[in-house]
């Protein structure tokens, strides 16, 4: 398996092997090569190397499956985040270490996935240095006053790891094939960027499926409505990004910037209509727009087109599939989760990981080695559904630890044989609060939100009284 990475490597590479190897010696490691050595990518031809290798997998386990299960472990107050967080943590040194010294492949000295190495140093240490300090328990004198500041400075940056760990990884895949430099910066991030916001919006939208039901509802909001707002926002920010202002433009600046423009006015419709807790299928509609303009999108590279139009068809199931929910399928205060109602979610998943696996220099890649679209595209799947059942394991494993009841609804009158499902509940709450109290907690002060989602917020003033009930299949 290692040979055929490197042979796909040294292919995509050799037009650069001589000049490159001639000024390394063909062998070591550089931080400090000059920069007129990368010409069109930004590594060098040699092989990656077993200690690279070791890099890579301690790199993935550390930020791609330990940080974001301790992260879970953390919000249930569960007694293994904290020894899950060493571990990640130590995976992490372990693999920083290896990094520098590697021997084989160099890389041009400014790419990404080093400066933004600092970052994440300084985010992991933050985190990890305000989570010794609670475990210290201090909480006299000015330690009192301070220590809400650290509760909240722990979570913000532990919630932060898996997301700018998921940033690094990725920066890390483009900096070991030395993909997205000089005249490919643009399109290549036009890629990752889009195709991460799909992956990340089929994710919140599993998060509000299985646990989000009931926040929504205290706030009066429907997820359209957060839907609209963010499509707006990054409509506009489109719209005076894409184009660089001064010089001509291309065909790509039109489309790009055309596709800006209806998303920051279709979002403002869906702000609109979605108000006062109203569902609307704008967001959906543009979606599917969307994958029409994404299908027609002028490619440069020959079997672009196929992957291309892959991507636009999973993209107008994510929006078609979001129109029949909505219309069809919800019914308002009935939060029983239905089969139909994980397509929009995971679909968008998909949709999201063919999209940054589509970019010029990656399909160029395949047809130098011959490989087809279909097997590649294939591929591309098995991540996005990988990257799925992930999310769902976590949110299934919060849910356990915290007690968070999926099995209830939520409507706005108590139904027959109601005190007997209250005393059921009561039941339960005791139960888990017998469980709880075995846990290890991490900070005192920080007790009353033990469950973000928890139904607490039932006694919220300002909130509709609710009551539980069970699901109606």
């Amino acid at each position: 398996m290692d040979m055929d990475m490197e042979t796909m490597d040294d292919t995509h590479h050799e037009h650069q092997a001589a000049d490159s190897t001639a000024a390394t010696g063909g062998h070591g490691h550089s931080h400090d090569l000059d920069p007129a050595l990368f010409q069109e990518f930004a590594a060098t031809s040699e092989p990656l190397g077993t200690i690279m290798i070791l890099h890579i997998f301690c790199m993935v386990i550390a930020f791609g499956i330990l940080y974001p299960l301790g992260m879970v472990l953390g919000l249930a107050k569960n007694r293994w985040h904290v020894p899950v967080q060493i571990l990640a943590t130590a995976i992490f040194i372990v693999g920083y270490f290896l990094a520098h010294a590697h021997d084989g492949r160099n890389y041009e000295p400014h790419i990404a996935h080093r400066w933004f190495a600092t970052i994440v140093i300084w985010i992991v240490s933050l985190q990890f240095g305000a989570g010794v300090y609670l475990k210290l328990h201090l909480e006299r004198g000015i330690h009192a006053r301070i220590r809400h500041w650290f509760v909240r400075v722990h979570k913000l940056l532990g919630a932060s790891i898996p997301v700018v760990g998921y940033v690094q990884i990725v920066l890390g895949v483009i900096a070991t094939l030395g993909f997205c430099y000089a005249d490919h910066t643009g399109q290549c991030l036009a890629h990752f960027i889009m195709g991460s916001s799909f992956v990340a919006y089929g994710i919140l939208l599993l998060l509000s499926l299985r646990v989000g039901g009931p926040w929504l509802l205290r706030r009066g909001k429907s997820p359209e409505w957060y839907d609209s707002w963010v499509i707006m926002l990054w409509g506009i920010v489109n719209t005076f990004t894409e184009h660089r202002w001064g010089s001509a433009w291309s065909h790509g600046d039109y489309q790009h910037t055309s596709m800006g423009i209806i998303w920051w006015v279709a979002g403002l419709l869906g702000i609109l209509l979605s108000r006062n807790g109203k569902r609307t299928v704008v967001p959906s509609i543009l979606i599917i727009l969307t994958a029409v303009a994404f299908q027609g999108h002028a490619q440069h590279v020959p079997n672009s087109g196929q992957i291309h139009s892959y991507f636009g068809y999973m993209l107008m199931a994510g929006g078609l599939s979001r129109i029949i929910e909505i219309c069809f399928v919800w019914k308002e205060g009935d939060f029983s989760i239905k089969p139909w109602q994980y397509i929009p979610a995971l679909t968008l998943t998909l949709a999201g990981c063919l999209f940054m696996g589509s970019t010029e220099e990656q399909l160029g890649l395949l047809s130098t080695l011959m490989v087809d679209v279909s097997s590649y595209s294939n591929i591309l799947l098995s991540f996005g559904f990988a990257i799925f059942m992930f999310a769902f394991v976590l949110i299934m494993l919060w849910e356990h630890l915290t007690g968070y009841n999926a099995d209830y609804q939520y409507t706005e009158a108590p139904p027959p044989g109601f005190d007997r499902l209250e005393q059921q509940d009561s039941q339960r709450h005791h139960h888990n609060a017998a469980n709880n109290s075995s846990r290890e907690d991490d900070d005192d002060d920080d007790s009353d939100d033990r469950h973000l989602l928890d139904n607490d917020f039932l006694h919220d003033e300002d909130a509709v009284e609710l009551k539980p009930t069970h699901r109606i299949e």
